[in-house]
């Protein structure tokens, strides 16, 4: 080999080197921004679960707690109201509170201790060891303590419970109290109260157990009441858990932050270890086909006769794949169909038992059912959006040139009830004559108006307009509202199925109203945009080809 010779094969070996790396890099960049990606999405979706358990449990635990402060205000109210004019109920008290008082004590741990307050001065106090002495005689409503004698005035003019925030306890740990105003008649008689620590409700929820997980619980003054309150300054998933005042805050990240948490763990290992063998792959490949020609060519041809072999098993997997989406689309739209009849059955049934046997079911008894009969009717709803998302495509498409103010008024009129509560104004422009069927034209209409008055703003009355454009061979219907708006990440999700940006509690709905409603407009040859602006309103723009013998 000549000394040319040898230096033109270097640099073809070196060239191929450097080329083999720049690929492996390239995989390696994209592969890890795919991985943190789907990593950050589960964990969010993992950590978010455990908040939720967790703060349905500690909200729970919270509430059996101030249940026994009510417990005790009415035991006491009796006591004060029985006797009013004497002092007898003091006597009562005497000898009554401590039974009544060790009753309550055991039914769960971390009570610090139960008290009574006559005129708002601590009078008994149960259990009467040497922390608990130090509360008696003391003042409620003189209480140096910042917020202490706020909480008891505050008891007093809402007639209801108080929780003052997480505090030091004069018997010592960290611990809440709650307290009572206890009235005679129209008169305040004095308070009780509860002091419980917080390291026994915490353990009651369960979050001490919790792994690989920190998090921490602040009240909405920010305000620690447990764990580490430094994770909110890590983008957690935060859950409130809602008080008699105010609201705590259940903040969750993964140990050692989001970005160590996805990239750590077997998954990014493998993924790591995967990556490193694509690496050498690579290298060996390139140097092997720099060295001979022939086995490139070789190689060439084996691998393109392993794409047309791949892409015949694509092309039949696809074709599977195809039969197997049609048959899943047609077992979900006969099981929405099926169902509806046991969900009949069960609203009839629960209104029979509720109109039948009256005398014997008591207001949460008849609360109960109510609330099967409700969760029945949503049920029924989003089986009924369901049934038409998938019979979309295999409806018969009679497209026609229809007067869209023919289809506008058709939702105006099953709408009128809820435009009439409402106050709702609708301004209305010219409207074309467009290519549609007069059937999905009024349901989407429906839809849009329906989202306007959901989502209309607590502090203006509502004003829709509607009016249209011509771009090309397009209308353009604009509905536009003045209402609570949308925010920019949202405005491509709110047309995915079950895509909901509020709670049911807050705007209820099945979550596919704009997903059907763009499914019709495509299937007219259409598509459906929105703009918003948040707080200020929404403009949802329908786009439907013109009437072919319509001039421009």
């Amino acid at each position: 080999m000549t000394s040319l010779a040898r230096t033109l094969w270097r640099r073809r070996i070196w060239g191929g080197v450097a080329v083999g790396v720049g690929l492996w890099l390239l995989a390696y960049v994209w592969s890890l921004q795919m991985f943190g990606g789907y990593r950050d999405a589960q964990l969010h979706g993992q950590v978010s679960a455990l908040g939720g358990s967790a703060a349905t449990a500690l909200g729970n635990a919270l509430n059996q707690r101030l249940a026994l402060v009510r417990g005790l205000a009415a035991f006491v109210s009796v006591k004060a109201t029985a006797n009013l004019g004497s002092h007898d109920h003091e006597h009562d008290l005497q000898t009554e509170f401590p039974e009544f008082a060790s009753a309550l004590y055991g039914t769960m741990p971390g009570i610090r201790n139960i008290s009574v307050a006559p005129d708002f001065i601590v009078d008994y106090v149960y259990p009467m060891d040497a922390g608990n002495q130090r509360v008696l005689g003391n003042n409620l409503l003189t209480d140096q303590r910042p917020g202490f004698a706020d909480a008891v005035r505050r008891a007093i003019g809402s007639h209801g419970l108080t929780v003052h925030e997480p505090v030091e306890l004069i018997q010592g740990n960290l611990g809440l109290i709650a307290r009572d105003a206890v009235f005679a008649g129209d008169r305040p008689w004095g308070a009780v109260g509860l002091a419980f620590e917080v390291t026994p409700l915490l353990a009651a929820s369960g979050l001490p157990d919790i792994k690989d997980v920190a998090w921490g619980v602040r009240t909405n003054n920010g305000a620690r009441v447990g764990g580490d309150i430094g994770v909110f300054s890590q983008a957690p998933v935060v859950v409130r858990v809602n008080l008699p005042e105010g609201y705590w805050e259940l903040g969750l990240t993964p140990q050692g932050g989001w970005d160590q948490a996805k990239f750590s763990g077997v998954e990014y290992r493998l993924l790591q270890g995967a990556l490193a063998g694509l690496g050498l792959l690579i290298l060996l490949l390139t140097v092997s086909l720099s060295h001979n020609r022939r086995q490139l060519e070789q190689l060439v041809r084996a691998r393109t006769m392993a794409l047309v072999a791949t892409q015949h098993d694509l092309q039949k997997h696809a074709h599977d794949l195809g039969q197997a989406n049609a048959q899943l689309e047609r077992f979900a739209y006969v099981a929405a169909h099926d169902l509806q009849e046991p969900l009949r059955a069960i609203t009839a049934f629960s209104q029979l038992v509720a109109r039948t046997y009256p005398a014997l079911l008591d207001d949460e008894g008849r609360a109960w059912l109510a609330e099967v009969v409700s969760a029945a009717a949503r049920m029924r709803l989003l089986l009924r959006d369901i049934q038409l998302y998938l019979a979309e495509n295999k409806l018969p498409l009679p497209v026609a040139p229809l007067a869209v103010s023919a289809a506008l008024q058709t939702a105006r009129d099953k709408l009128s009830a809820r435009i009439d509560a409402s106050q709702a104004s609708i301004a209305v422009g010219p409207l074309p004559v467009v290519m549609a069927d007069a059937r999905r034209m009024s349901e989407v209409l429906i839809v849009l108006l329906s989202n306007a008055l959901e989502y209309r703003s607590a502090n203006r009355p509502l004003q829709v307009r509607i009016g249209a454009r011509r771009i090309g061979e397009f209308h353009v219907i604009d509905v536009e509202d003045n209402g609570i708006g949308i925010e920019g990440d949202y405005l491509l999700r709110i047309f995915e199925v079950f895509q909901r940006l509020h709670s049911r509690v807050e705007h209820p709905g099945t979550g596919m109203g704009l997903a059907i409603a763009r499914k019709m407009i495509e299937r007219l040859g259409g598509h459906i945009a929105v703009v918003s602006e948040p707080l200020r309103g929404s403009t949802f723009s329908i786009f439907l080809p013109a009437a072919k013998d319509e001039p421009q």
